[in-house]
């Protein structure tokens, strides 16, 4: 675990190390292939925000990793519900705090990751308040005004992006998890008070901090129209919009957790693509949130480096391809720190190798694979640079 202790002087650091790379970005244009290119300058000719995971208890080699390699930024623990408030009427704002002013200060866009989420990391006395309630939705709800209140309108105009609502969708298949099963609880806000919490969600969050972008992410097996769950989120984000909910997003978390073909990753650039487009068609943005590619699951392959940077490849092809595609963030930066090396269902094949730098931080072929996806966003472009309008633009 990395320790906390090292954030402040982490802070300061980042900001000094980063000053040569920032200046280096403008020096030369990205060739198409993404060859010598950082990741931040290709967001910056690109149009299309290149993010990553963050923890609030990075040290100053990883801040300075993340700022000379990337222009935007997810919370991947710190706005968490357990992790804020651990305690019911008490929450912590030190790691928070950090983050946004680090991003600030960084003049990278943050991501807060999440604000409601019932899987994991949802803390246990909101259901043990629900179970002693007399009236569970009038106590939910409350809970959720108060979460948002307190959290959002703190940070109102600091924090670009909202995660208001993560993987409300069944882990597998179409509908809600009604059940607690080995592999997931149910989930609690829908059984307590049916899909409309969702709609509830957004409109409070919007309320808070009106001007900040409002996402629904979704871990997806495979995103392609056909796929149930697919088709499900599809249909959600139909119902959202028709009830003219403030849903400005919807993120695609692709993790390659249980494999990397079809149905358990993306089948391909162009029905990646035709997914994308089919969400922008109902009036949303969509961006890539939790991007990673477990090398072990590629160790048949000849080169499994090379491999891994083709699927990377694929990802960001399809977002760059899309115009409804405004970002990619990848779940971390080093191989080293990935959460995946300490989650259950896949620390037995640690190290997961799954990132875009090593564990001493040079880049991996699917380090330029990403940058070339990406620049595929302006091959029609002629000379024009950024050939994209970035959005939403970052908070001052």
């Amino acid at each position: 675990m990395r320790s906390i202790k090292f954030f402040s002087a982490a802070l300061a650091a980042a900001s000094i190390l980063a000053g040569s790379a920032s200046a280096s970005l403008a020096a030369t244009r990205c060739p198409s292939n993404g060859t010598g290119c950082s990741l931040a300058q290709v967001a910056r000719e690109s149009g299309i925000f290149v993010g990553t995971a963050i923890s609030s208890e990075m040290s100053a080699t990883e801040l300075s990793d993340a700022r000379a390699n990337f222009n935007a930024a997810t919370s991947e623990n710190a706005f968490k519900w357990d992790q804020m408030s651990r305690t019911q009427g008490v929450t912590r704002f030190d790691q928070t705090d950090a983050l946004v002013n680090w991003a600030l200060a960084a003049k990278v866009r943050l991501r807060a990751h999440n604000l409601f989420w019932h899987r994991i990391q949802m803390p246990q006395w909101v259901t043990q308040s629900l179970a002693s309630s007399s009236d569970p939705a009038a106590t939910l709800r409350q809970l959720m005004k108060d979460r948002v209140n307190t959290v959002v309108g703190r940070y109102r105009g600091k924090v670009a992006i909202y995660d208001v609502v993560n993987e409300p969708l069944k882990l597998f298949g179409a509908g809600y998890d009604t059940q607690d099963t080995a592999f997931t609880p149910k989930n609690i806000f829908y059984t307590t008070l049916g899909e409309s919490y969702i709609a509830d969600a957004f409109r409070l969050t919007h309320k808070a901090d009106p001007k900040a972008k409002l996402f629904l992410n979704e871990l997806l097996w495979d995103a392609r129209i056909g796929d149930p769950k697919s088709d499900a989120l599809l249909a959600l984000v139909r119902r959202l919009k028709k009830a003219k909910v403030p849903l400005d997003g919807v993120g695609l978390q692709t993790h390659a957790m249980l494999g990397v073909k079809s149905p358990n990753f993306p089948s391909s650039t162009s029905s990646l693509k035709r997914y994308i487009d089919a969400l922008g068609k109902l009036g949303v943005k969509v961006e890539i949130t939790e991007l990673d590619v477990r090398l072990p699951l590629l160790a048949s392959e000849p080169d499994p480096l090379a491999a891994q940077a083709a699927i990377y490849r694929r990802i960001a092809s399809a977002c760059g391809k899309s115009k409804a595609c405004t970002g990619l963030t990848v779940w971390g930066q080093r191989d080293a720190d990935s959460w995946l090396d300490s989650y259950g269902l896949t620390r037995g094949t640690a190290p997961n190798r799954p990132l875009l730098l090593d564990d001493l931080g040079a880049r991996k072929p699917a380090y330029p694979a990403v940058g070339a996806g990406l620049l595929e966003r302006c091959a029609s472009s002629g000379k024009r640079r950024p050939c994209s309008a970035a959005w939403p633009r970052i908070p001052r």
